[in-house]
């Protein structure tokens, strides 16, 4: 007597975006345990349901390949809602109430951690200082950390708590210099590490966090990430990794400090397997132009003689790019600002073999101020531009007092994040977030809609660069970034058919269904 096998779930009258060579587009797809078994028509694909067969009738929706968002802080998105969360605040004042409640909360002595504060979103638009903090913290030490994760504020008593100096880099002071509390890209190793301490996260936080940052992930249909990794998250990520816990999967992006013992293990950009990976190094060469810190060749037009900073000096910065290379990882040089970028591209240009970097594919990490001819020298290099296109819905629209118009006028921002020229030129670019939000759908309307329209993308470039090329960078080309058969049937089901909307319509897009591994992992109520 004969075995049929029949798919675990199929879906079908849908409207599938393969991604393959061709765009192919299709209208069903059968499932077996965590693979593609087959992409076919509505006819063709009976044959594989059974008794036991899931079935998913899209109603003409699109599916698309699962969302891959190539710069997260996943835990760090997550401790949001472990520690105070400033993130929707939409006034200081609103702010300071919220942290009055969380001083009730605590006993005098205990730290007031808060974090995700975005003054573009406060009617007043302005930072907030230790003056504000002082009045209503007067027996608790506070710290609050911008959204942007370079710039935080921390009130008298936090300052006195750290053994801050205001004879540090980072440390703003008024014209009499007097501490303002405002820190930006501080360095850490000028806190002591014990005092370091009482501001992280313990293990089972971290554990807290990661599962708050998969399941916002899985909820924006999200099914992998290019995740930046600090020296404590690693073990809690070998642990979820460990005991079958990953919801999502990742691409890990360890820091600079690690580097040394990621290569003492022997562990290279081949590291890993489909659930959590190791391939990249993150080396930070300027802040963000939120706190200023991002490294201009010219001044920020809000404050004359301010061009931010370099957290690499030369030398420094020509070892590390030669360190990476030579561990065979993958270099992730976070530059925002246009000379950071450029001294980036010079280091490599100086250090490294052209065609070998090709194969390395090595990324700038949101290379917003990028100049036209950077973009041209990077090309020789095969270096991958990943980029935030949701900087640009956020913060980077024109006339509408956004926050990159006022600090860098509207010239410069109608030419930052320059998606076309980099496409035009032939080169890689993947999508992420890095949080601010986290969300695909968010952020490809900075792509399709940039203030510039020489600048924007096609809906299916920017969807590509949120699917199929971020697998490319991370070397997983062969088994994720596409709907076809024999790949992880990592999926996202939307709920309109875009290939019958028009382009102002996908405002109304949003998730259905996020499908891990051939599982539903999420389904919108």
């Amino acid at each position: 007597m004969g075995t049929e096998l029949f798919a675990d779930l199929v879906i079908k009258n849908a409207n599938i975006w393969t991604l393959d060579e061709d765009s192919q587009k299709v209208e069903a797809i059968a499932i077996l345990a965590d693979t593609i078994l087959k992409t076919t028509t509505n006819e063709e694909i009976t044959q594989f349901i059974g008794p036991s067969t899931e079935v998913l009738d899209l109603e003409n929706n699109t599916a698309l390949p699962g969302f891959n968002d190539a710069h997260t802080h996943i835990a760090w998105n997550g401790m949001n809602k472990v520690y105070l969360d400033l993130s929707k605040t939409k006034s200081l004042k609103e702010a300071l109430r919220l942290i009055e409640d969380e001083i009730q909360k605590k006993n005098p002595g205990e730290w007031i951690i808060g974090r995700a504060w975005d003054q573009s979103n406060w009617t007043e638009q302005r930072y907030i200082t230790a003056a504000d903090l002082d009045p209503i913290s007067p027996e608790n030490p506070v710290s609050l950390r911008h959204v942007s994760g370079h710039f935080e504020t921390v009130n008298s008593f936090g300052f006195k708590r750290l053994g801050l100096s205001k004879n540090l880099k980072g440390v703003d002071v008024d014209e009499n210099g007097e501490v303002l509390g405002t820190l930006r890209d501080l360095d850490p190793l000028d806190i002591d590490p014990s005092k370091r301490k009482e501001l992280r996260p313990s293990f089972d936080e971290f554990i807290e966090g990661l599962n708050y940052g998969m399941d916002e992930c899985l909820s924006l249909g999200i099914t992998s990430v290019h995740d930046n990794v600090t020296f404590e998250i690693l073990p809690v990520y070998k642990y979820l990794s460990k005991n079958n816990l990953l919801k999502i999967r990742i691409y890990g992006i360890v820091y600079e400090d690690m580097i040394d013992e990621v290569v003492k293990l022997g562990i290279d950009r081949t590291f890993g397997d489909k659930w959590f990976r190791i391939g990249a190094v993150k080396l930070m060469t300027d802040g963000a132009i939120s706190s200023r810190t991002a490294y201009l060749f010219e001044d920020y037009i809000d404050k004359e003689g301010e061009k931010g900073f370099a957290l690499y000096d030369e030398k420094r910065l020509d070892e590390m790019v030669t360190k990476v290379h030579n561990a065979n990882l993958q270099l992730a040089a976070h530059a925002i600002g246009d000379k950071a970028i450029s001294r980036v591209i010079s280091a490599i240009e100086k250090n490294l073999d052209p065609e070998e970097c090709k194969l390395a594919l090595h990324r700038i990490e949101h290379a917003e101020l990028l100049l036209e001819e950077d973009a041209v020298r990077s090309k020789k290099y095969g270096l991958v531009m990943s980029m935030q296109p949701n900087f640009v819905w956020r913060w980077g629209m024109v006339d509408v007092n956004g926050m990159y118009e006022q600090r860098l006028g509207r010239d410069k921002t109608m030419i930052n994040n320059p998606f076309r020229w980099v496409i035009d030129n032939d080169m890689v670019v993947v999508f992420g977030s890095d949080g601010m939000p986290l969300g695909p759908l968010y952020g490809i309307k900075g792509a399709i809609f940039h203030p510039n329209k020489e600048q924007r993308l096609t809906l299916e470039e920017a969807i590509k660069c949120y699917t199929f090329y971020p697998a490319v960078v991370s070397g997983e080309e062969k088994i994720k970034g596409k709907l076809i058969e024999g790949m992880l049937a990592d999926i996202v089901i939307l709920n309109k058919n875009l290939d019958a909307i028009e382009l102002e319509e996908f405002h109304d897009v949003d998730i259905l269904y996020t499908i891990v591994g051939g599982k539903i992992a999420y389904k919108k109520e």
